[in-house]
């Protein structure tokens, strides 16, 4: 095992095909993290050199048998900075712009601050409002919405419900 930075270790680390183009250059790793105020995790990074296409998986380690619902009031540019850890079973509700996003298999568990899941959804918005011409103007005004938020020009509530407790907001302590 090759120690990282503070908490983290290298479980493994290997080469395989690609799941999207097919080449031997898609590198998987494996590394152990312990995250302040959440716990152990297993996170995986893969990436392929050849086609660019990535993965990145978070597997808490700890156990948790309460479902989590918490709240962040995004009313400045301050709240941005927030911690979040985001399960793959966790939902994300902003009511204020009318979104609910639910996981489906795909879901991805991440780790970030308030201002990349603004970010993230804004980029899903975009890529959906290519498919959905006929929706485009109620997604432009969504994510107008979004920007003005991130700007601190308009307050928005972030609801984050995980059945599995694994999902965490991490407000700096003091």
């Amino acid at each position: 095992m090759k120690k990282l930075k503070k908490n983290k270790q290298i479980l493994s680390s290997f080469l395989i095909t690609c799941p999207v183009c097919g080449k031997k250059g898609f590198s998987v790793k494996q590394v152990l993290d312990d995250i302040p105020y959440f716990g152990e995790v297993l996170e995986t990074f893969a990436s392929c050199k050849f086609c660019g296409y990535k993965a990145h998986d978070i597997l808490p380690l700890g156990e948790n048998k309460y479902p989590k619902k918490q709240e962040v009031f995004v009313s400045s540019k301050k709240e941005l900075s927030i911690r979040v850890v985001k399960s793959k079973y966790c939902s994300i509700e902003i009511p204020e712009v009318g979104l609910k996003i639910q996981p489906g298999p795909e879901s991805e568990s991440y780790i970030s601050n308030i201002e990349g899941v603004i970010d993230r959804i804004i980029d899903s918005l975009k890529t959906i409002s290519v498919v959905k011409h006929e929706k485009k103007k109620d997604i432009e005004e969504e994510i107008s919405k979004l920007e003005k938020a991130k700007e601190g020009k308009s307050k928005i509530t972030i609801i984050f419900r995980d059945p599995t407790g694994q999902s965490a907001i991490i407000r700096k302590v003091k």
